[in-house]
């Protein structure tokens, strides 16, 4: 089946040197890309970095520029506030306990904290509440929750291991492959091993859904009535509808220009699905 998706805009050249450390869309759809002018590798074994941030709303486009020496390899962005951007390492360190970093337009730091290990995606609302995802090392080895939710400074207000997961009908997190922050108030996930598709609402189950498909999907949309699930397991550039009260699927790929996409990253924002791919921006809507 072919999941028709349109352009939404082209990604800016990159300078001679630099790559893409990361990408992520705002509560607001801003699409933001951060860009260092030194190697991951070398970023995390401390070395500085110039990095950059492009900020895209509609057809505006603000960049701003800063300076970060150490161990600060970022590979997850998000807005914080109207001035201020976090930034985040994905694995806690040595040398990087402190591994969220708060950066402002003119490029000056504002705050650290840490946000734990194992960190596999981060999302923030338009309160500038801050939810985590983990992935299975940062579950099993570092004891953290599968999802949890921090305020603008690093203050942990929300644990789904203690908060919805003690309940005998909601599995427990063992890796959460997806997440998606569709408002200040709601929240979805979709996880490993049991793969549930769970609903939460002002922090507390709203409703779960026991037979998703048991697909490696790393990103999600949620619609009125369907979801629509980015990769799967030996097919990372798959798109899958679920029809929730049906349980029906459908599988293909998305379409730009009337060719297949090949993403290289996806992110689900309520009912938005954006893909990265062919050097642009592509936006797939759940139904």
């Amino acid at each position: 089946m072919k999941f028709e998706a349109e352009r939404l805009w082209d990604l800016p050249a990159l300078p001679t040197g630099w790559e893409v450390a990361a990408t992520g869309v705002g509560a607001d759809s801003t699409f933001l890309t951060l860009m260092a002018d030194t190697p991951f590798e070398a970023r995390r074994a401390g070395q500085s970095s110039r990095y950059r941030v492009l900020k895209r709303a509609g057809d505006s486009l603000e960049a701003f520029e800063f300076v970060s020496a150490g161990p600060a390899a970022y590979s997850v962005i998000q807005p914080i506030d109207d001035r201020n951007f976090l930034l985040v390492t994905t694995r806690a360190y040595e040398g990087m306990e402190k591994n969220a970093h708060v950066w402002g337009r003119d490029g000056s730091p504002v705050r650290q904290f840490s946000l734990g290990d194992g960190i596999e995606d981060a999302q923030t609302s338009t309160r500038s509440d801050i939810w985590v995802s983990y992935f299975d090392e940062g579950i099993f080895t570092a004891g953290e929750p599968g999802l949890a939710c921090f305020d603008p400074t690093g203050k942990r207000v929300f644990s789904f291991a203690d908060s919805v997961a003690n309940d005998d009908d909601v599995p427990r997190i063992d890796d959460c492959y997806g997440l998606n922050v569709a408002t200040a108030d709601e929240v979805w996930v979709y996880y490993y091993t049991a793969f549930p598709l769970v609903k939460l609402v002002n922090m507390r189950l709203e409703r779960l859904w026991p037979h998703i498909p048991g697909l490696g999907a790393h990103a999600f949309a949620v619609g009125e009535g369907s979801v629509l699930f980015a990769g799967d397991y030996g097919a990372r550039t798959s798109i899958t509808r679920c029809f929730l009260e049906s349980g029906r699927i459908e599988t293909g790929h998305a379409i730009g220009d009337g060719k297949p996409l090949e993403f290289t990253r996806a992110i689900g924002r309520g009912e938005r699905l954006y893909l990265v791919a062919n050097s642009a921006v592509w936006l797939l809507q759940a139904d």
